[in-house]
């Protein structure tokens, strides 16, 4: 019977070689119509099969969880110092000699540079000798003061003459405490033409020379600190109940790439600004090995909730499907079946996403690999993170 079909089979082949163009095209034509037929006809059987009929499809899914959810909120910051200044000299001077340069590290306290303080230095000396002249001076006034009060009761002197040692005593000590007045004010003075560094920090630029006339109140040096830093970060208006001081952080800076520094928001700067409708959270930073600078640009990330803040149920970010009208739904398998619950999305972690629903229930498995096409009530297998 078989050789019979071949020969046929053959046969029919043959017949077809030796047939005009015109009809080996209209048979071609034929079978492709056929098998479009068939193909649809398959799809549209399948289509009207049970569910249980169908193969189960394999996906992965994991345990909706609740517990308190930490938002991490990535934002963009800069690294700023808590104290920059320019340094400016008292006095009008000549630069005598200068003790530091753009790039050095100074000390509170440290001597920066000296100005040309002979004149005053004379002067201070004149003002020390007239104060030693009316220390004698006020000395003799009042050995005769005391003099006159002892007289006085024994009525061996007159009343004018002991009020004229009264008053002289007293003329005597005004003019020694002026004295003294001025050679406090000319060490003050004196004491000005070394200009010293008012903090600890790095000397950012200088801007004059030894030689160079410097008047009163021109910039000698740039002083900016370094330890501890400022971080500042703009945070939108919406997160402003959340985020204030105490606010667990995370930051990283592009020139130590793999390194994070934990810290807390500090303060928070409570004026919005209006272009940006964002608020200023500040970090401070230690810096006692100066692995950052001033201007350099941060990651912050801020960390919202916390251990603290109330239990939620939460998902996986994959476990998430967006739907075309906006909404989001999350596939749950029970009994072996898979169907969709429409959630509501809350805030969202570095692996999780804070969802609510009514049908949703702790411990239901959220399907996170696979979801993509599920159909309501489509037969699963679940393989478990």
């Amino acid at each position: 019977m078989s050789c019979k079909l071949g020969l046929l089979s053959s046969g029919m082949d043959d017949a077809y070689l030796q047939s005009p163009p015109l009809l080996r095209k209209i048979g071609k034509i034929g079978r492709m119509n056929f098998r479009h037929v068939r193909t649809n006809l398959v799809i549209f059987v399948l289509a009207f099969l049970p569910a249980s009929l169908l193969a189960q499809i394999q996906v992965r899914a994991v345990p909706v969880v609740r517990a308190p959810i930490v938002e991490a909120l990535p934002l963009s910051g800069s690294v700023v110092s808590p104290r920059s200044s320019n340094l400016t000299t008292q006095v009008s001077g000549l630069v005598l000699s200068m003790k530091v340069d753009a790039g050095d590290l100074v000390q509170e306290g440290d001597v920066l540079l000296d100005m040309d303080s002979q004149l005053t230095k004379l002067e201070l000396d004149r003002l020390l000798a007239r104060s030693e002249e009316a220390v004698l001076a006020y000395e003799d006034a009042k050995r005769l003061a005391d003099e006159g009060r002892r007289l006085i009761n024994d009525r061996n002197i007159s009343k004018s003459q002991y009020e004229s040692r009264l008053a002289t005593e007293a003329g005597e000590e005004t003019k020694l405490r002026q004295l003294e007045s001025q050679v406090q004010m000319q060490r003050v003075q004196l004491e000005r033409h070394v200009l010293r560094a008012p903090f600890a920090g790095v000397i950012g630029f200088k801007h004059t020379e030894v030689g160079q006339w410097l008047n009163a109140g021109n910039m000698a040096f740039q002083l900016v600190q370094l330890d501890p830093l400022w971080v500042q970060a703009k945070v939108p208006e919406r997160y402003f109940e959340e985020i204030g001081p105490g606010v667990k952080v995370s930051i990283s800076v592009d020139a130590h790439p793999g390194d994070v520094i934990e810290a807390a928001v500090e303060s928070v700067v409570p004026v919005t600004d209006i272009q940006t409708r964002s608020f200023t959270a500040r970090m401070d930073v230690p810096n006692p090995d100066r692995m950052l600078a001033p201007g350099m640009s941060a990651h912050v990330v801020f960390k919202l909730g916390g251990l603290e803040s109330n239990a939620v149920l939460q998902v996986p970010a994959d476990a998430i499907v967006r739907r075309s009208d906006g909404s989001a739904v999350v596939w749950v398998v029970r009994e072996g079946k898979a169907n969709s619950v429409p959630v509501m999305i809350g805030r969202r972690s570095q692996q999780n996403v804070e969802v609510s629903a009514p049908e949703l229930r702790e411990g239901d498995l959220a399907v996170t690999l696979g979801n993509e096409s599920l159909r309501p009530e489509t037969p699963v297998t679940v393989a478990q993170d």
